[in-house]
């Protein structure tokens, strides 16, 4: 299978936990997938690590529903053209990624546990219903502090449910798709459910002078245009935007 695009994000203190997610999308045909109906399946290395026996069925539901909600389709029945499959992984203590802040893990760089904490791993993949055509795959980690058993077991599946969620929206809102099946929220479009951080690239058209006639011509009215890369992080507040190019910020 050839690897045409991969999205690699560090996130380190943001609301949600998250701090690291990356995306591989697959070469797949110029405009995208149709996507008729998706099957969800969700699985786990450890159903008892949190000390209770896991309710998949439960669990992939409400996902299943959050995701509804951004304007995917999860139908309860088939026939299904495209399944997501999520896994939950096992909780491990290991080194928090280099990202925007230094606000996970212990900060002191002569202690043992230097920028470490334990995480989450959660996976999520992408693929066409017969199995052979994998079209991306999404390997999030989360912070497992809210895991805990201090927390309870309903307010620890809230936020794995949150956190599945999460991770299984950033995958489907980076496919390419067909013109006709892109996503336009408009101004009425309100989901009850908003993850924590939600990661949105996209290329946004600037106007450029003509070559060798910066000075003169206002840039606004220049006929040409170049694309420009730009990486908004949506993280319950102000969000954060990346724009890659010629001037970078």
């Amino acid at each position: 299978m050839k690897i045409c695009f991969m999205k690699r994000l560090t996130l380190l203190g943001l609301s949600a936990g998250l701090l690291s997610s990356a995306i591989v999308l697959a070469d797949t045909p110029a405009g995208g997938d149709n996507i008729g109906a998706i099957q969800f399946e969700l699985a786990a290395d450890d159903p008892r690590q949190f000390g209770f026996e896991l309710s998949a069925s439960d669990i992939a539901a409400r996902v299943r529903a959050n995701l509804a909600e951004w304007e995917y389709p999860f139908p309860d029945s088939g026939p299904y053209s495209h399944l997501l499959r999520a896994r939950i992984g096992e909780i491990t203590h290991g080194d928090t990624p280099v990202g925007f802040s230094f606000s996970s893990g212990n900060s002191d760089p002569r202690a043992l546990d230097f920028q470490k904490a334990d995480v989450l791993p959660v996976e999520c993949v992408f693929q066409r219903i017969d199995g052979e055509v994998l079209l991306a795959e999404a390997k999030s980690t989360f912070s497992a502090r809210p895991l805990g058993p201090e927390n309870g077991q309903a307010r620890i599946v809230d936020k794995l449910v949150d956190q599945l969620s999460t991770a299984c929206l950033n995958l489907l809102e980076d496919l390419p798709r067909p013109q006709n099946q892109k996503q336009a929220h408009g101004s009425m479009f309100k989901p009850k459910w908003m993850p924590d951080v939600r990661v949105e690239v996209k290329e946004v058209p600037v106007p450029v002078p003509h070559a060798g006639n910066a000075a003169a011509a206002p840039v606004e009215q220049s006929n040409n245009v170049e694309l420009k890369k730009e990486i908004i992080i949506h993280n319950q507040g102000n969000p954060v935007i990346f724009t890659f190019g010629h001037e970078r910020r």
